[in-house]
C-alpha cells in the first residue's frame, strides 16, 4: 500500500537533481540478467498477493487486480478489484485454475481477499499474516489480526479439481498480526513479522476521519508450532526503532554473511516520519540482533518489488538484483545521468546492490533492462533445480561460468505506461528470467610465483591452514591484516624452497571478524568466528 503519488496532491514543488553515474555506482556483479516474456500464457493480472508453489504449481491467494491504488477514498481500494479468487497455475501448461473464495465464511475469506500480507512458505505450509481489506463482518475496511495457515497439496488439488477449500485452511487471530505492508521472514525456528502498519478505514491522500494508521515501528519475534491440526504461538519478542522502523512496503531477501550465517534484508520503504519520500537506509536483521546502516543510502528500487539474491562464497559477498519498481532516482539511458525525483516514479532499471565480505555496500545498473515500466509489487519465483542456499540464496560459484541458466521467472505486479501520473495497470505477464555467471575461478597465475594459495578451514574458530605453491625459491612475507589494513599478525618472513608450503595460523586470540590474508601479492578473505 503506497501513497507514493499523493505528492501531485501535496508538494508544491517537485525536487529535480542529477549526478554523473561513475561518481556512484559501484562495479558490476559477477552475473547478467536476462529477461524474456513468455508469449500465449492466459493468466489473471494480479498484485501485492501471497504465493506458495510445489513442484510445477504456483499458487497465489489474495492481492489486488487493478494498478496502483487511488488517492480518494471511493477509488483507494474498491471492492471491486479485489482479488476474489484462489489461483493456481500449472508450468507445464500455463493454464490456470481457479477457486471462488465466497464459498467459505466472512471470517475465513476476508483476510484471503486482502492486500499486502506478510507470508512465507515453510514446506507444505503457507502462512499468510495480516493484510488490508474490507471485513464484511464490521462493514468497513481494516487490518486483519490473523495469521492463516494454508495446507499448499491440498489446496492446489482441491483448486484444480473444482473441490471445496475450507479443509485447506486453518486460522488463528492475535493482535500482534494486525499488519499490512510489512513482511514475513524465518531465521532458524524464530518467525520475524517485520514493520509494516494497521490501517483502519477508507484510504485517502489526506488524513481525517476516513481512517486511522498505526506503523508497527516493530520487528516481532515468535515461534509457530503446527502439528496440522493446532498452531500455537510463542516467545513473542520485540524491537522496537520508531524512527528507522517507521516503514512499509518496503522488498526485502534473504543474505548469506561471510561466516555463512544467514539474516533477512530490508530495503527501502515509505515513508520517512517527517517526509513523504522512502527510506534509503538498509535494514540488517540477524539472530544475533538487527542493525541499521545509517551511513548508506540505497539509490535505487525503494519499493516492494521482484528481487533476486545471490552469493559468492570465494569473494564473501553477498549480490541482491532489484528488478524494476519504483525508486527517488531513475537511470536517463541516454544521457547516462541519474535523475532524482521526489514524486518516486516507476523504474526499467535492473540494479544490484552489493554487499563485498568487508560491509561495504555499493550499486550498480544492469545492462539489461526490463521490457516496461514493470517490477513493483512483483515476485521472483526460484527455480529450485539451480544451486542455492536453504534460505533461497543462489550459490552462484556452484554454477557452470558462463552458462545461461533459468533462474527463476518474474510474475505480476503492477505496469504502468509512464514514470509519473500515468495509467497502471495489474501485470498479467509472465517473464523467465535467466542468469549467467561470470565469476573468477582463480587469479591469473600465469605471471605469479606463489599460486593455488588456499585457507581450511575458513571460516576458522582456533587455527587454520594456509597452503601454497612456491614456483621458484623467494622470501615470502605472510601477515593478516584487518579490515582497515592494519597488520594484526606476522605469520612469516623468510626465504623459502620451491614446491609446496603449508603454514598454520593460530587465530584464537584475534577477534571474530573479517580479516585479509596476504601471501606476497596474493589477498585470501579469512573469516573467523569463535
Amino acid at each position: 500500500m503506497s501513497s507514493t503519488f499523493k505528492l501531485l496532491f501535496l508538494t508544491v514543488f517537485i525536487s529535480i537533481n542529477t549526478f554523473q553515474l561513475k561518481a556512484q555506482f559501484g562495479a558490476l556483479p559477477p552475473y547478467t540478467i536476462q529477461i524474456k516474456a513468455i508469449s500465449g500464457t492466459v493468466i489473471p493480472g494480479v498484485h501485492s498477493f501471497a504465493f506458495a508453489q510445489s513442484g510445477d504449481k504456483w499458487l497465489f491467494i489474495g492481492g489486488r487486480t487493478n494498478g496502483l491504488h487511488g488517492l480518494n477514498s471511493n477509488d483507494g481500494f474498491p471492492q471491486e478489484f479485489k482479488n476474489d479468487k484462489v489461483i493456481v497455475v500449472d508450468t507445464v501448461t500455463w493454464n490456470f485454475y481457479s477457486a471462488d473464495l465466497n464459498q467459505l465464511p466472512f471470517s475465513l475469506a476476508d483476510p484471503l481477499r486482502s492486500t499486502n500480507m506478510q507470508y512465507i512458505q515453510e514446506g507444505n505450509h503457507l502462512y499468510m499474516i495480516g493484510g488490508y481489506g474490507y471485513d464484511s463482518t464490521l462493514s468497513h475496511y481494516a487490518t486483519f489480526p490473523t495469521l492463516t495457515a494454508i495446507n499448499v497439496d491440498t489446496m492446489i488439488n482441491a483448486v484444480m479439481n473444482a473441490l471445496p477449500i475450507a479443509s485447506s485452511i486453518r486460522q488463528v487471530v492475535d493482535t500482534n498480526f494486525a499488519v499490512c505492508g510489512g513482511d514475513l521472514g524465518k531465521l532458524g525456528n524464530d518467525y520475524y513479522l517485520m514493520l509494516g502498519h494497521k490501517f483502519t478505514g477508507r484510504y485517502d491522500h489526506v488524513a481525517g476521519p476516513l481512517f486511522t494508521q498505526i506503523y508497527s515501528n516493530r520487528i516481532k519475534k515468535f515461534t509457530i508450532s503446527d502439528n496440522d491440526t493446532t498452531i500455537a504461538l510463542s516467545a513473542f519478542t520485540y524491537q522496537t526503532d520508531t524512527t528507522n522502523f517507521h516503514r512499509r512496503d518496503f522488498t526485502s531477501a534473504p543474505i548469506v554473511k561471510p561466516n555463512g550465517d544467514f539474516g533477512i534484508g530490508i530495503y527501502g520503504g515509505v515513508f520517512q516520519k517527517n517526509v513523504d519520500l522512502p527510506y534509503r537506509e538498509p535494514i540488517n536483521i540477524e539472530a544475533l540482533g538487527t542493525t541499521t546502516d545509517t551511513s548508506y543510502h540505497q539509490i535505487m528500487s525503494q519499493y516492494t518489488c521482484a528481487v533476486i539474491p545471490v552469493y559468492d562464497s570465494t569473494k564473501f559477498t553477498m549480490y541482491t538484483t532489484f528488478l524494476g519498481g519504483i525508486s527517488v532516482y531513475d537511470f536517463n539511458d541516454t544521457t547516462s545521468v541519474l535523475v532524482y525525483d521526489t514524486v518516486v516514479p516507476f523504474i526499467n532499471d535492473i540494479t544490484t546492490l552489493t554487499v563485498d565480505g568487508f560491509g561495504i555496500k555499493s550499486e550498480a545498473i544492469m545492462d539489461t533492462h526490463l521490457s516496461g515500466l514493470l517490477g513493483a509489487n512483483a515476485k521472483f519465483i526460484s527455480n529450485y533445480n539451480i544451486p542455492h542456499y536453504s534460505n533461497d540464496v543462489i550459490r552462484i560459484n556452484s554454477m557452470t561460468n558462463n552458462a545461461q541458466v533459468l533462474a527463476g521467472y518474474m510474475f505480476g505486479g503492477i505496469r504502468a505506461n509512464a514514470g509519473n501520473f500515468g495509467i497502471t495497470l495489474s501485470n498479467d505477464s509472465i517473464y523467465r528470467v535467466y542468469v549467467t555467471p561470470h565469476y573468477t575461478t582463480s587469479v591469473d597465475e600465469t605471471s605469479m610465483n606463489i599460486v593455488n594459495a588456499q585457507l581450511y578451514p575458513n571460516p576458522s574458530s582456533d587455527v587454520s591452514t594456509l597452503s601454497f605453491v612456491l614456483k621458484n625459491a623467494e622470501t615470502v612475507r605472510v601477515s593478516i591484516t584487518d579490515v582497515t589494513g592494519k597488520e594484526v599478525q606476522l605469520i612469516a618472513n623468510e626465504k623459502m624452497n620451491s614446491g609446496s608450503h603449508q603454514l598454520k595460523i593460530n587465530t584464537s586470540k584475534l577477534a571474530a571478524g573479517l580479516y585479509v590474508c596476504k601471501v606476497g601479492v596474493s589477498h585470501l578473505s579469512l573469516v573467523i568466528s569463535h
